[in-house]
C-alpha cells in the first residue's frame, strides 16, 4: 500500500511539473517560473555575488601612489595595478542557468476581444514572460563586470537594456552599467553616447541615482577632467557605505589636491581616514596627503605631529614617507635646506625600496638640480628611475 502510494505522489510531481513546464505560456506558469527563478536559482547566485563583492571592497590594497579607483574592479583593465581578489563565476553560472531553464519565450493564448487594446498590444509583443528573469540578467551582466569581462558584460547589459523595455527602471540601470564597462575599457566616447541620453527623470529611485553619479564621476575621472567630477564625486562618496565610502573620499581628496583646492582636500583625506573600520594602512596614509595639503600659516604642529608618528613600532617600514612628508611641509615654505635634510632622512630609512623611495629621489634630485649641486642630483635620479 504504502509503494502504491508513493508511485502516485511521484506521478502526481512528475505530472505536475510537466504542466509548469517553460514551454507554456499560463497565468499559473508564469508565476511558478517566477517563485522557481526568484528563491531557488537567483538567490543562491545574489548571494555569492554579495558576499565576494564585499570582500573584494575591503581585501584591496589601493596604491596610493597614484590617483584611486573608483572601484577595486577597474585595476583588472590596468596590469601594472594591483589586483583585486574574487571570482563572480558561480554568479554567472546561476544566472546563465535560469536563463536557460526558465525563460518563457513562448506568446499566451489570445484573448478574445483584447485586440484593439494598446496594453494587451504591448504585452503580446514581449519576447519573454517570466516576471522575473530581468534579474537574473542582470546579475549575469554584474557577475561578468566584477570579473573583468567588461566586453561581455558590455554586451550583457546592452541586450538586457532591448529586451525589457517594459521596466524603465531596469533599462537605466543597464544603460549606466553598460557606460561603466565601457569606462573600464577605456571607450569614453561610447560612454558618453549612453550618460548623455540618461534624463534626469529616468532616475526613479536612490538606487539609480547613486549609480548615476558615480558613473559621471568614473567618466570624468578617466577624462582627466577633475573640476566636472567633483560634484557627481560629492555625491557618490554620500551614496557610498564602508570601504568603498572611504576609498572615494580619498580620492575625492586626490581631486581636490589636484585641482589646487587644499582646504577641501584636507578634510575630504581627514575623512578617508576617520572610520573605525578603516584600515592602519589608510589611515596612514590620509595622514602622510593631509601633510602635503597643509595650508596652516604655522607648520611647526603638523611637523611635530608626523615626528610623532617615527615613534612607533608599526610606523617603521613607513619612515620614508614621513620624513618625506616632513620634507614637503619645509619645502611648502621655502625651506629648501630643511627639506632636504628630510628627504635625504628618508632615503636612508627606506626599508621597501619601492615607489615611495623613487618618489622621494625625484624631489630630492630636483632640489640638488636647482641648487646647481649636480653631483648629488646625478645619483638621485639615477637610483629613482629602476
Amino acid at each position: 500500500m504504502a509503494a502504491l502510494l508513493m508511485c502516485v505522489v511521484a506521478v502526481a510531481a512528475a505530472l505536475l511539473l510537466s504542466a509548469c513546464s517553460a514551454k507554456k505560456n499560463t497565468a499559473g506558469n508564469r508565476r511558478y517560473q517566477e517563485f522557481i527563478t526568484r528563491y531557488n536559482i537567483y538567490y543562491n547566485g545574489n548571494t555569492h555575488f554579495v558576499e565576494t563583492l564585499e570582500e573584494m571592497e575591503k581585501k584591496y590594497e589601493d596604491d596610493y601612489s597614484r590617483l584611486l579607483f573608483m572601484h577595486p574592479v577597474e585595476a583588472k583593465a590596468d596590469k601594472n595595478a594591483p589586483q583585486p581578489s574574487g571570482n563572480f563565476d558561480r554568479s554567472i553560472e546561476k544566472a546563465q542557468k535560469a536563463i536557460q531553464l526558465r525563460s518563457i519565450k513562448k506568446k499566451p493564448a489570445k484573448k478574445a476581444g483584447k485586440s484593439k487594446d494598446p496594453a494587451y498590444k504591448e504585452w503580446m509583443k514581449r519576447d519573454e514572460y517570466n516576471p522575473f528573469l530581468h534579474n537574473a540578467w542582470m546579475m549575469l551582466g554584474r557577475g561578468q563586470f566584477y570579473n573583468g569581462d567588461f566586453l561581455g558584460a558590455a554586451s550583457t547589459f546592452f541586450y538586457t537594456s532591448r529586451h525589457f523595455s517594459w521596466l524603465p527602471a531596469t533599462v537605466t540601470e543597464a544603460k549606466l552599467m553598460q557606460a561603466l564597462s565601457y569606462i573600464a575599457l577605456g571607450w569614453q566616447f561610447e560612454a558618453e553616447m549612453i550618460l548623455t541620453r540618461i534624463k534626469v527623470d529616468d532616475l526613479t529611485n536612490n538606487r539609480l541615482r547613486r549609480l548615476y553619479n558615480f558613473a559621471y564621476a568614473d567618466f570624468y575621472v578617466h577624462a582627466g577632467q577633475y573640476e566636472e567630477a567633483l560634484p557627481f564625486m560629492v555625491e557618490a562618496v554620500k551614496g557610498a557605505k564602508k570601504e568603498q565610502k572611504t576609498r572615494l573620499n580619498f580620492l575625492l581628496g586626490q581631486l581636490y589636491q589636484r585641482l589646487g583646492q587644499n582646504e577641501n582636500a584636507y578634510k575630504a583625506f581627514a575623512a578617508a581616514g576617520s572610520s573605525s573600520s578603516t584600515s592602519y594602512r589608510t589611515k596612514f596614509n590620509a595622514r602622510i596627503k593631509q601633510s602635503e595639503v597643509y595650508s596652516g600659516a604655522d607648520i611647526e604642529p603638523e611637523v611635530k605631529a608626523l615626528r610623532r608618528m617615527t615613534r612607533y613600532d608599526r610606523n617603521k617600514e613607513y619612515l620614508d614617507q614621513i620624513y618625506y612628508a616632513i620634507g614637503n611641509l619645509y619645502l611648502s615654505r621655502g625651506d629648501t635646506l630643511r627639506a632636504i635634510e628630510n628627504y635625504e632622512t628618508a632615503n636612508e630609512k627606506s626599508t621597501r625600496n619601492g615607489i615611495d623611495k623613487a618618489i622621494n629621489q625625484l624631489r630630492l634630485g630636483e632640489l640638488y638640480f636647482m641648487r646647481g649641486n649636480y653631483e648629488k642630483a646625478q645619483p638621485s635620479y639615477s637610483e629613482a628611475v629602476p
